[in-house]
């Protein structure tokens, strides 16, 4: 082989190797594009998620991200500004990018932490439902309710389920409510009950406890 030919086999190698790494470097920007537009998770529940009258287009992406319905924001709005919106304006509405797509204020959405940006968008765009809330409206966003990172959050029962004993009942007597009975009645008839935030009636000294009158 001369030095000619084993030159050009070195160069073709070098511009073989260079072509690979950029298809792969292509393929690991797509991918990683890509991923951004994706579910956030699987299987999970339908959310109720309420738009407010006073909601800005940040403040629903934020919400969206902070309770992990999107990967990214900047993704997410991308989708938004990218979909067909096929409604009419309303009375009270967000605008999108150019002002020619709307997300109605005052309206409630069935979505997913398992829909991708674009499904999700599409929804937003197009599949709110008007509320009245002349006479109030839901004080949280999302119905069922989240916490912060998406997870649903714990029933009351599920909250209380570490209540045993009456003195259990007593140490969780607070913000969610829960009971104990007067001195008056104590004094009346020498018993302690205690009625915990889940409605659950536990007497002093006893073991087990009943369905509170109303719980």
């Amino acid at each position: 082989m001369t030095t000619d030919m084993k030159k050009r086999k070195h160069l073709s190698v070098i511009l073989l190797t260079v072509a690979l790494v950029m298809v792969g470097i292509t393929y690991f920007i797509f991918k990683n594009l890509q991923s951004k537009f994706e579910a956030p998770r699987k299987d999970t529940p339908d959310i109720q998620f309420t738009i407010s009258k006073s909601k800005t287009l940040n403040a629903v992406v934020g919400d969206l991200k902070y309770y992990d319905f999107i990967k990214d924001e900047g993704a997410f709005t991308f989708a938004l500004e990218h979909t067909q919106d096929n409604t009419k304006r309303g009375e009270n509405f967000i605008e999108v990018g150019n002002g020619s797509k709307t997300i109605e204020r005052g309206s409630v959405y069935t979505i997913s932490q398992s829909m991708n940006a674009w499904k999700l968008a599409s929804i937003l765009l197009n599949g709110g439902t008007r509320q009245d809330c002349d006479h109030g409206c839901p004080e949280s966003n999302f119905i069922p309710e989240l916490i912060p990172g998406g997870d649903l959050a714990p029933t009351i029962k599920e909250k209380y389920s570490w209540v045993k004993t009456y003195e259990d009942c007593v140490k969780a007597i607070g913000h969610d409510g829960g009971q104990l009975s007067s001195e008056q009645y104590a004094q009346r008839t020498g018993i302690r009950k205690c009625v915990s935030p889940d409605g659950r009636e536990f007497t002093q000294g006893k073991d087990g406890w009943t369905d509170a009158v109303g719980g």
